[in-house]
């Protein structure tokens, strides 16, 4: 179960027991988010605006590069198999065993992300001011200064997290973020054989069946 309080990061104990990456990708995840907040708050207030992204808009999920790395990758299959609710699952299963020949993410369901709580950071750091999104629309070409990569500040204190993940000591973070370090590890989630999520569900149903024989 999902626990958190106003301020805090969502946190699964039971699931960050067994998977000891978890909690840094997750610690990671709000430190993203809440500089997100603010970064959002000052531009809404020079621009006079808030951004244009609203629920159930989706065009940034058709057809783009969405970078990510190894363990947000993990933490979407982490959260497909044990956390998404069947009924989410079944629609996302379908879309993921045809993910090789459409455009769309696999985690996009009825307008809206299957996955938000395990989004990856290029999703929650991505938004649009002025008119939404076209389809089609070349954003960084057309309208560059409408488009804010919020939370970049918040860049080391994130790979803080991160970093140890790949085995990283403390004392060569901060080299290793300078140089680029998971840029470097980084992969367009399109290209990824994402049907081995389908596996990993179909392993996690059997285990729960199985334990409640």
């Amino acid at each position: 179960m999902a626990t958190t309080a106003s301020g805090e990061r969502l946190r699964f104990p039971e699931h960050e027991a067994r998977h000891p990456w978890l909690a840094g990708l997750l610690r990671a995840y709000h430190i993203s988010d809440t500089a997100v907040r603010a970064n959002l708050e000052r531009e809404t207030a020079r621009r006079g605006a808030p951004p244009a992204c609203r629920a159930g808009c989706h065009v940034c999920c058709v057809g783009l590069y969405v970078p990510v790395s190894d363990f947000e990758v993990l933490g979407l299959w982490w959260y497909c198999a044990e956390i998404m609710p069947e009924a989410t699952q079944r629609l996302v299963r379908v879309n993921l065993l045809v993910q090789e020949i459409t455009p769309a993410c696999p985690f996009l369901v009825d307008g809206g992300c299957a996955v938000y709580p395990l989004r990856p950071f290029v999703c929650r750091q991505h938004y649009v001011f002025g008119a939404a999104c076209r389809p089609g629309e070349n954003l960084c070409q057309d309208r560059p200064g409408d488009v804010v990569r919020a939370g970049e500040g918040a860049s080391r204190d994130i790979a803080w997290e991160i970093l140890p993940l790949y085995g990283t000591a403390p004392e060569d973070i901060d080299h290793r973020f300078e140089n680029g370090y998971v840029g470097r590890k980084v992969k367009d989630l399109h290209s990824l054989p994402l049907g081995n999520i389908v596996e990993h569900m179909d392993a996690v149903a059997r285990r729960r069946l199985a334990d409640h024989a």
